[in-house]
């Protein structure tokens, strides 16, 4: 999705100030993009994989301060395309793999992130923006809304959601095959999700496509009230003609008032004017209510006259 990668960019620009946070962005990043495997004699394995550059600097940006051994590598492959793997190298430093939540204190593989590094409401927003960068897609602004993490487990799924509410955003989830969808179809929980994790650019494109979206809905829907109000004035004018015509063939019509003969005649020379152009076209003009009462009268006296 265009419009996903286009929040990513965004979002790999933002390099955290305070240590806390970049650990907890780094984390994010990590189970949302990362593969970890645990070889012979305890050696662990870490792969960052990830479509766009941008986002594997934003990696290696992170990495930094830790003064780990990593490189970045191109790969190609079916039906992906062209992806970005940021690999530690050698025998990735355990102490960091703990510090970013990958190994617990037992220095045991653990796919969620321990509280420690969620603590803050700050670092709870590193987390989710790192997270979004690794598994996040957003549908384009105007298409039918749909903003989701893909992840590995139940357990990180489980945690996602909560981090979220955390937050303020109401997520839901689903089982999609192998993985576990944390979504939503909100409109404004996408929108609020864009400004939390500080993508403010693609918020701002998202607001001017839902304001584009519902002034279109209103003119629709104005439209339509249009014609069912056309729809509605010519069934009206219909009837009302139906009756004066009745009611000139028939003995009832020289016993009306001259107003109703008016209105009646009105009608019938102008059967397809609105009941306002009609009460102008009268001479001398009539209001638009007291033209409506004259020709209620026409119907009810024409609808009472048997059939010629």
């Amino acid at each position: 999705m265009a419009f996903s990668r286009d929040v990513k960019r965004e979002l790999a620009a933002i390099v955290p100030s305070e240590g806390h946070c970049r650990r907890a962005q780094l984390s994010g990043l990590l189970f949302g993009a990362g593969t970890f495997s645990m070889g012979a004699g305890g050696r662990i394995a870490v792969r960052v994989t990830v479509s766009l550059p941008a986002v594997a600097r934003n990696a290696l940006a992170l990495l930094r301060p830790y003064e780990a051994e990593a490189e970045l590598r191109t790969v190609s492959s079916s039906p992906g395309g062209r992806r970005y793997e940021v690999v530690l190298g050698g025998e990735p430093d355990l102490q960091l793999l703990n510090e970013a939540g990958v190994l617990s204190d037992a220095m045991q593989l653990h796919l969620a992130a321990p509280g420690r590094i969620v603590e803050r409401r700050c670092c709870v927003v590193a987390f989710v923006r790192g997270l979004f960068q690794g598994c996040g897609t957003l549908s384009s602004p105007g298409a039918p809304v749909h903003v989701e993490f893909t992840l590995a487990g139940e357990e990180l799924a489980a945690q996602t959601q909560t981090l979220l509410a955390r937050v303020g955003l109401d997520f839901r989830l689903a089982r999609r095959g192998r993985n576990v969808a944390c979504y939503s179809k909100r409109s404004d929980t996408a929108a609020d999700l864009l400004a939390v994790l500080g993508a403010h650019d693609a918020r701002l494109r998202w607001e001017e496509q839902a304001v584009v979206g519902e002034m279109r809905g209103r003119a629709n829907r104005l439209a339509n009230c249009d014609e069912a109000n056309a729809r509605r004035a010519a069934a009206a004018g219909e009837r009302q003609a139906a009756a004066a015509r009745r009611l000139r063939a028939s003995s009832v019509w020289e016993t009306m008032p001259a107003a109703l003969r008016q209105a009646a005649d009105l009608r019938l020379e102008h059967p397809y004017l609105s009941l306002g152009e009609l009460a102008a076209a009268a001479d001398p003009p009539l209001s638009r209510s007291a033209l409506n009462r004259r020709l209620r009268r026409v119907v009810e006296l024409g609808e009472a006259v048997a059939p010629p």
